[in-house]
């Protein structure tokens, strides 16, 4: 590799390791905090916390690591200009692409792991983490073993136990069922065990009551028991087999999915999804060649640097704004899929037109035309 593409891998790195770090921590730390009413309500510990967000990090890393190339493009660029470093780059007979070179490998070369994220780590993980959310939303072992807490595991129903020890068994427990409005029953008992009969759960309490009260007068009835089971099957899940949502799955599976009902249902959102990871990973280029278009293009000097700057702003939000309003057309307009791929590719051909000896060319003589054209006196 040349001395001079060396120096601009260099003056790179160091930025682009630092709006990577800002900006997947800002977003990873959004989404972290999400997961904390899973965690929270269903009485996990910070291990599992910690397994969560680690599984949330790989989608992070596909939103951000463009929008982080794009921010150290822009940000080493205006640098180099501002210090003159293009100035004597230019006068050593260097032209730009000696510049744009090194800053393409990058970014194709990041664009290579969006894809090996995207298409692979992310879907893993995603299943993971939507497994793991089932198993801890159905284990009502968890809610019902938390002391000295009021637990509320569906609308309507409210578990307390004061203590327990080590072997599972209970103390102190208040079972308040107000599903029905009209006859709402609690159940307080001394002690208590949770047992499974078969996959079915079962609370057992012992020496306890029962009060409901009528919906015909209001009048309250006590039932005293030694053992009275309780039946808590009606508040588990449906742990049927699970329909998998489209980021959860590989590619192959995108395109070609099962022959189920609920896949022929979701058949467009499944294909959209499918070209949405192909074509995402090509905004990693198609953004840092607008920074570098918007940045190179033409004569560089520190008056319009705040122009070019805000330029390359305004470009990047409307390529991407308009590249995310494809994407949401394409679940119902299957027919849009080739804007996916023509989007992206339509915007990286201006900036290299815009970077090319024509475009240069024409940026020049632009500006020559309107300082002629500019009345004596002004400026």
């Amino acid at each position: 590799m040349p001395a001079v593409s060396r120096y601009i891998m260099q003056q790179i790195a160091g930025p682009f390791g630092f709006f990577s770090l800002a900006l997947t921590g800002v977003i990873w730390l959004t989404q972290s905090l999400r997961l904390l009413d899973v965690i929270i309500t269903k009485g996990q510990t910070a291990l599992t916390y910690a397994t969560f967000t680690g599984l949330v990090l790989p989608s992070v890393l596909t939103l951000t690591l463009p929008a982080a190339l794009f921010c150290a493009v822009l940000y080493a660029l205006n640098r180099l200009i501002t210090d003159h470093e293009l100035v004597v780059l230019s006068a050593a007979g260097q032209s730009v692409w000696t510049i744009v070179r090194p800053l393409m490998y990058l970014a194709v070369c990041i664009a290579l792991c969006v894809y090996v994220i995207s298409l692979w780590i992310m879907p893993l993980t995603k299943a993971i983490m939507k497994d793991e959310v089932m198993e801890i939303r159905a284990d009502l072992a968890v809610i019902f073993l938390r002391e000295g807490a009021f637990s509320n595991p569906i609308q309507g129903l409210t578990v307390y136990i004061r203590e327990r020890d080590a072997g599972g068994e209970m103390r102190g427990i208040l079972v308040h069922d107000n599903r029905n409005l009209d006859n709402p029953t609690t159940y307080m008992a001394e002690r208590g065990v949770l047992i499974k009969s078969g996959d079915d759960p079962r609370l057992i309490m012992l020496n306890g009551n029962v009060q409901r009260r009528s919906a015909a007068d209001g009048s309250l009835s006590l039932l005293y028991f030694e053992r009275y089971v309780y039946d808590l099957s009606a508040f588990m899940p449906d742990r049927g087999v699970r329909w998998r949502e489209p980021e959860e799955r590989y590619l192959s599976e995108l395109f070609f999915p099962d022959a189920s009902a609920a896949d022929r249902l979701h058949l467009d959102e499944l294909r959209a999804e499918g070209h949405r990871r192909l074509t995402a990973p090509l905004y990693v280029i198609t953004l840092a060649f607008v920074a570098m278009a918007a940045l190179l293009s033409g004569p560089a000097s520190r008056t319009t640097q705040i122009w070019r700057i805000g330029a390359a702003l305004v470009a990047t939000l409307a390529v991407r704004l308009v590249g995310i309003g494809i994407e949401n057309l394409v679940e119902r307009q299957n027919w849009l899929i080739p804007g996916l791929y023509l989007w992206p590719m339509l915007a990286l051909g201006g900036a290299l037109l815009l970077l090319s000896d024509r475009g240069q060319r024409w940026i020049l003589s632009l500006r020559l035309r309107n300082s002629r054209a500019q009345p004596l006196g002004t400026g």
